[in-house]
């Protein structure tokens, strides 16, 4: 376990990238010391009861576009979805960290916050005022979460992995909107979640341990040595990245399963069924599988393009959120695809539809470069991986929803090919099958 003392300066190189003997033992939890031999953790069955709420949260923020998926209703599913996903992963790098040590109640009360967030959602609008009972408590409920997540940590312990668990400070502008009326209230919720993302983006590990060493010195001479401040010391959290790596999939695996749920209810309801269905209902799904293979086949934590250790945890959960938020808005314009089987779909579907793809397959191209790719795969299938859904976008007015579904299908179907994966990413594993350290390329 990484422990400074008061006066100690912060290590100037990542943590995690110091010498062989350094590297031995790795912090991944209280009391916990994992080796290179320790065996493999996974899920465990209150983290899999945890995540029940994950799969009503993402049924309703889906629904939030199946009426709408305007512009405005766009921003503000983005921001409902980023606000309930950064509560999640608060919750599950505890989880992560603490390991068997994890306090079951903290859980219990984490889902109920979440689920008061997720039944408040059907009934905030945009551009409106929304009703108050079901904004305020969608307010009070995250911003309770977000400093509930920040106080289960033990006092000294800095989790360098989560730069959230130390900073609240975006939890101010939704503390603020309960006094303002829409839209003004959605722009504030909006200044939040880019101050939490941001934090993720600039705050490495380094930066991170150095700041709270900081925070040590200020109380050291504000003590002016007094015992409370003379002993106070830091402990520096990581976490487990097989662990998290197999959180961060499920969650990929739930979001597929909500796209599954869209699809077959959208065929449930549909008076008559003909060829037409049959074809859009099956590339849509096929479509789906090829965003699994894609993710948790070729890729880490269903990152797609991902390598194992290749890029700050920070990073990839923040990739992650990016990831299933998208994924959550395809799941929905698939499912309004198979309603318009045999026609054309409306603009905002279409843009809907073939905009989630080709972020998805943004993210992969993005990914691929950051933990090192060719220029021959990025001109060769990275680049019309995008290419081809934009290109939808502006000339695909007229396609029938069959043949958009199954072009879209292809595109992703060309980065599964053995030849269209880029070096390292064929066959890669869903977590990694190792527990010891390994070098931590903060890339801040």
């Amino acid at each position: 376990m990484t422990q400074a003392a008061p006066g100690d300066e912060p290590r100037d190189e990542p943590v995690g990238s110091g010498s062989a003997p350094d590297q031995a033992v790795r912090d991944n939890g209280p009391g916990e010391q994992a080796t290179q031999d320790a065996p493999e953790r996974h899920a465990t069955w209150k983290e899999l009861f945890f995540d029940l709420v994950v799969v009503a949260g993402i049924g309703q923020l889906a629904h939030l576009l199946h009426d709408d998926s305007t512009g405005s209703s766009l921003g503000l599913y983005a921001v409902l979805f980023l606000a309930f996903w950064i509560t999640w992963a608060g919750f599950a790098v505890y989880g992560d960290i603490a390991g068997d040590d994890a306090r079951t109640p903290v859980l219990l009360v984490a889902m109920v916050g979440l689920a008061v967030m997720a039944a408040s959602v059907p009934h905030i609008q945009p551009l409106a005022d929304s009703p108050a009972t079901h904004a305020t408590a969608f307010v009070v409920a995250y911003v309770a979460l977000r400093w509930f997540a920040g106080s289960v940590w033990q006092r000294g312990k800095v989790v360098l992995d989560w730069p959230l668990a130390q900073q609240g400070f975006g939890a101010v502008p939704w503390i603020v909107s309960l006094w303002v009326a829409a839209p003004g209230k959605y722009w504030l919720w909006t200044a939040g979640i880019a101050i939490d993302l941001g934090a993720l983006l600039m705050n490495s590990a380094e930066r991170t341990l150095r700041e709270a060493q900081e925070r040590i010195d200020r109380m050291r001479r504000v003590g002016r040595g007094r015992v409370a401040g003379a002993d106070l010391t830091f402990e520096g959290a990581r976490t487990d990245d097989a662990h998290l790596s197999e959180r961060l999939g499920l969650f990929v695996i739930i979001v597929l399963g909500e796209g599954v749920i869209q699809i077959i209810d959208a065929a449930s309801e549909l008076a008559s069924w003909d060829m037409t269905t049959a074809w859009t209902a099956l590339g849509a799904f096929v479509l789906l599988a090829l965003v699994w293979a894609v993710g948790l086949q070729y890729g880490v934590a269903g990152i797609p393009m991902l390598k194992t250790g290749t890029v700050a945890p920070r990073l990839v959960l923040l990739v992650h959120a990016a990831l299933t938020g998208t994924l959550a808005a395809l799941a929905v314009a698939l499912g309004q695809a198979v309603e318009h089987h045999g026609e054309t779909l409306p603009t905002e579907v279409r843009i809907l539809l073939c905009g989630a793809v080709a972020i998805y397959s943004a993210i992969g191209v993005t990914t691929a470069l950051l933990v090192g790719t060719t220029a021959r795969w990025v001109l060769g299938w990275g680049v019309p991986s995008i290419a081809v859904p934009t290109l939808l976008l502006f000339v695909g007015a007229d396609l029938h929803v069959a043949v958009l579904v199954w072009l879209l299908a292809a595109t992703l179907f060309w980065l599964v090919l053995p030849s269209a994966r880029p070096a390292g990413a064929a066959g890669a594993p869903l977590v990694a099958r190792r527990r010891g350290p390994r070098r931590d390329p903060d890339l801040a």
